[in-house]
């Protein structure tokens, strides 16, 4: 019998995605999937990455039953060979222009007169268009039949396996230290737009790569806005300080929101945060596993609806993190997905009032043994406005 690290160990081994993606490929009735069009740089970077491991701007992956192909131009043919063939990948070198190497690595890749799935949230219609038109070059008999794919490499990145999940945790553990650097460091004086840059230089300070997306600072009125900009206004004191942020870290991204007060927090604020904070620990202790997530959503909204804020509460509970800061599943009244085991998503209910300003508390969870296990572990107020 095997060991449990010895089963971990297969279902992160570099071959392990591929099995999958040919399982799918059985069941979609492909022949091969391709991920990103010829030419179609930053498309589909994420999804090339997840299955490759190729970091690069600029390639394409073909999948088939019997081999994985990675074709990257001059610029990345030996990076390509590092990163791509310890995964099981062969690298086909894509010299020259398109016109000129397509028709070989068609051939040499065994796809001619096949059904290839294209990955259509990857392809833009400019880019099925210039398959088409390269096609035309070969043989009729030899032309694949390019054919839309189900999202194969969404559905595989919802679920995220141990390899991951340490990467994961690694991008939150940096922003929890790089938030609460700003914590300390933040004075109301503080402008908006520098806090934002503290924040990102806090990012670097501790290791990671980048942020994972423009930081939102906003306080007072200007936190009534879920995605408001930074301005050059002060942050100010006795009033809400809305922080969303993020660290990048190996490929992986995190998210983060925590609302503080520098100086007093009035009965207003106290009233608002609390309803918040409790929405936020309903849905921490109540989504499972088999959960659809509307029902998620609704954990939260039901606990906003009581407090009176019910219509100040505009955006969904919560979306998957990975590879890209929102990625699927999105649990919202609009969500169709079900809650499986191993997705890491947000929870990150908020109340919004023009004027005032807002509350969100966000932290990232994982789906384990069929219940969220918190992986974010930065400072975070309580009802009674103890750090916790």
């Amino acid at each position: 019998m095997k060991t449990q690290g010895e089963r971990v160990g297969e279902k992160n081994s570099p071959n392990a995605r591929l099995d999958r993606i040919r399982e799918a490929l059985d069941e979609a009735k492909l022949d091969a999937l391709m991920i990103s069009s010829p030419g179609e740089e930053n498309l589909g970077m994420a999804s090339r990455y997840y299955t490759s491991g190729f970091t690069g701007s600029a390639g394409v992956v073909l999948v088939t039953r019997e081999r994985a192909i990675i074709a990257a131009d001059f610029r990345y043919t030996e990076q390509a060979e590092r990163e791509c063939v310890p995964r099981g990948f062969e690298v086909f070198p894509a010299l020259g222009g398109r016109k000129e190497w397509f028709a070989k690595f068609a051939g040499e890749a065994g796809i001619a007169g096949k059904r290839v799935g294209l990955a259509t949230h990857d392809t833009t219609y400019a880019g099925r268009l210039s398959l088409t038109a390269l096609s035309r070059a070969l043989p009729a008999a030899d032309r694949p039949k390019w054919l839309p794919a189900p999202d194969i490499i969404g559905r595989l990145r919802k679920v995220k396996d141990p390899g991951e999940l340490v990467l994961l945790q690694r991008a939150i553990d940096i922003s929890d230290a790089a938030f609460e650097r700003l914590e300390r460091d933040l004075t109301p004086e503080t402008t908006e737009v520098r806090a934002a840059e503290m924040f990102a230089a806090n990012v670097k300070a501790e290791g990671g790569d980048d942020i994972s997306f423009e930081t939102i600072v906003a306080g007072g009125p200007n936190g009534a806005m879920p995605h408001a900009h930074p301005t050059a206004a002060a942050v100010g004191a006795d009033r809400p300080i809305v922080i969303d942020m993020g660290a990048k870290s190996g490929g992986y991204c995190s998210d983060l929101t925590r609302t503080i007060v520098l100086g007093k927090r009035d009965a207003k604020f106290r009233e608002i945060y609390e309803a918040v904070f409790e929405a936020q620990r309903a849905a921490i202790e109540g989504v499972e596993v088999g959960m659809k997530t509307t029902a998620a959503h609704m954990l939260a909204q039901d606990v906003i609806d009581r407090a009176g804020y019910g219509d100040r509460f505009g955006h969904g509970l919560g979306h998957g993190v990975g590879l890209a800061v929102h990625e699927d599943p999105y649990l919202g009244k609009s969500g169709a997905d079900t809650l499986e085991e191993g997705m890491v998503f947000t929870i990150e209910p908020g109340i919004y009032l023009p004027g005032w300003g807002g509350v969100r508390i966000e932290d990232v969870v994982a789906l384990e043994n069929g219940r969220a296990r918190v992986l974010s572990k930065a400072n975070k107020l309580s009802p009674t406005g103890v750090s916790i």
